[in-house]
């Protein structure tokens, strides 16, 4: 279960997978959308072709912590993507505005982190972040038992300057008291 390209999630709904050719126009066109590339720290607009596929490529699926999946519907194509990277570990995901406020984020992001716990079993903490500007990340964390645990200042290359963060943490006891992991 750990080969490269072996993380792949099902929901009743979704489906979390690498990131496949024909997915890369859809992942731009959510991703440099005015309303999500600036919650992105990573995300400039315009995002040149070439800096998008370096962007999926670096993050592919390869055993360890460090990873990115698309999201996608099962009766659809992309609606977003999820990962785990950094040290310590931190989540990001984004979608596309046109399937906010239906409980997909929370969906992805609960299966998403029971695997990653059930893969890894080093991994005791998550961290992750959002932007003021952006509480339904916020919600979505807190969904899932992450805490705040200060506040910040984020960059975004999608932003003309630092902006005011707050910033999570995850602990795998608290998330296993609340969620099954298989």
């Amino acid at each position: 279960m750990n080969a490269a390209d072996d993380f792949h999630i099902e929901t009743p709904r979704l489906t979390l997978r690498p990131f496949a050719g024909e997915d890369l126009r859809t992942l731009a066109r959510i991703a440099t959308d005015p309303r999500v590339a600036p919650m992105m720290g990573t995300i400039p607009v315009p995002w040149p072709e070439r800096e998008m596929r370096l962007w999926v490529d670096r993050a592919r699926f390869r055993g360890t912590v460090g990873f990115r999946l698309a999201i996608a519907k099962r009766q659809g194509g992309v609606i977003g993507t999820i990962g785990l990277g950094g040290a310590p570990a931190s989540l990001a995901y984004f979608l596309d505005p046109a399937h906010w406020g239906r409980g997909y984020a929370t969906e992805a992001a609960r299966v998403f982190l029971a695997g990653c716990f059930a893969r890894f079993p080093g991994l005791d903490v998550v961290g992750a972040d959002h932007y003021f500007d952006n509480p339904a990340s916020g919600r979505v964390l807190e969904k899932l038992g992450f805490r705040p645990t200060g506040r910040g200042i984020g960059h975004s290359r999608a932003r003309l300057e630092p902006a005011a963060n707050i910033h999570y943490r995850l602990w795998r006891s608290s998330f296993e008291a609340r969620h099954e992991i298989p």
